[in-house]
């Protein structure tokens, strides 16, 4: 057995048994789990409990901060964005090789989530953070399991077998750039959470996510390659949700479902770890997939105009991202040029 094919089937089979565990159980938002257990099955090794808790205390810390800005600051305005200001600085600032992996993304969707979601009525910020940090730690744990069922040495005795190894660190950046980076990132955050909350657009909220998880790389050319490797990744995932809705619609039922799925898992898993060029994109689309398989079991939707919706709000999200840095960097590297002697 090679390491691609353990690669495979752990991925394969972890998140097919998270999706039969929590869609049998049916569990809060129980979709959440399969895609957390499949962020951290795509690792190539398992990062240990240590770190797990790392992050599980980091959402925590930022479901709870969200929970406070939705009990206590939505009905102050500005008060509230001067704290959202200061918290995507510091998210930002902090997003460090140091830092567990996944930990700005989690602790954005943390702070921005919940409070939103407090204006669609009350109890529901409540039942989003709850929800969200039990399947964190239910995907964790299927994530654990499978990371020791299929262990990278299954495969020591081939000749690709050469045990996984976490990449050195990538050294940081001068503070002052640092600084420059992190304040262009909040800038362009802190304005699409004052547009998503001040015309209450709930409904849109995967946007306004979106943004903020694209301008953490506070650079206009990265946000564009993130737009486009999201548009396909939406595209590939699209596709299968659409090919999977159309099944279960005409064969309903838990077994099915299931069946379904596994095929539709290994044919992703094989399509990552490939090593091929569009591996991320597919992770990506493996995640839309689940993301659009959730909602449209949970209701009576359409996956295509699901998937079509969804499709926008990313290219929105991305247009506004890219739009945003590129003016805020000219902003902010302006004063430069002005003082600067004239040739």
């Amino acid at each position: 057995m090679t390491l691609q094919t353990v690669q495979i089937f752990r991925l394969a089979f972890g998140v097919w048994t998270a999706i039969a565990v929590s869609y049998g159980m049916a569990w809060q938002l129980y979709f959440m789990t399969p895609l957390f257990a499949t962020i951290f099955l795509t690792l190539p090794v398992w990062i240990g409990w240590k770190m797990a808790s790392q992050i599980l205390i980091r959402l925590f810390f930022s479901l709870l901060l969200g929970l406070l800005i939705s009990e206590l600051l939505l009905d102050f305005p500005a008060i509230c964005l001067l704290c959202y200001g200061l918290l995507f600085f510091y998210i930002y600032y902090n997003d460090t090789p140091s830092a567990p992996p996944f930990s700005t993304m989690f602790m954005t969707l943390g702070v921005t989530i919940v409070p939103i979601m407090g204006l669609s009525g009350a109890g529901l910020p409540q039942f989003i953070a709850a929800s969200l940090w039990i399947n964190m730690a239910a995907g964790l744990v299927f994530a654990w399991i499978f990371h020791n069922l299929f262990p990278n040495t299954l495969a020591q005795k081939s000749d690709q077998a050469v045990p996984a190894k976490r990449p050195p660190p990538p050294s940081l950046p001068p503070r002052e750039e640092r600084i420059r980076l992190a304040l262009a990132s909040s800038i362009v955050a802190f304005a699409a959470v004052a547009i998503f909350f001040s015309l209450n657009l709930v409904a849109y909220a995967f946007a306004m996510i979106q943004i903020c998880f694209m301008v953490g790389a506070a650079n206009s050319k990265a946000s564009i390659q993130v737009m486009k490797a999201n548009a396909i990744s939406c595209c590939i995932g699209g596709a299968a949700i659409i090919l999977a809705f159309n099944l279960l619609v005409a064969v309903p039922g838990y077994l099915f479902l299931l069946s379904l799925t596994l095929v539709i898992a290994l044919f992703f898993s094989r399509q990552i770890f490939s090593g091929g060029q569009h591996a991320a994109m597919f992770t990506s689309g493996f995640i839309t997939f689940l993301v659009l398989l959730g909602t449209s079991t949970m209701v009576d939707k359409d996956a295509s105009s699901n998937f079509y919706l969804r499709i926008f709000l990313i290219l929105f999200a991305g247009i506004f991202a890219v739009a945003g840095l590129v003016l805020v960097e000219y902003l902010l590297r302006s004063p430069k040029r002005e003082g600067s002697p004239s040739t």
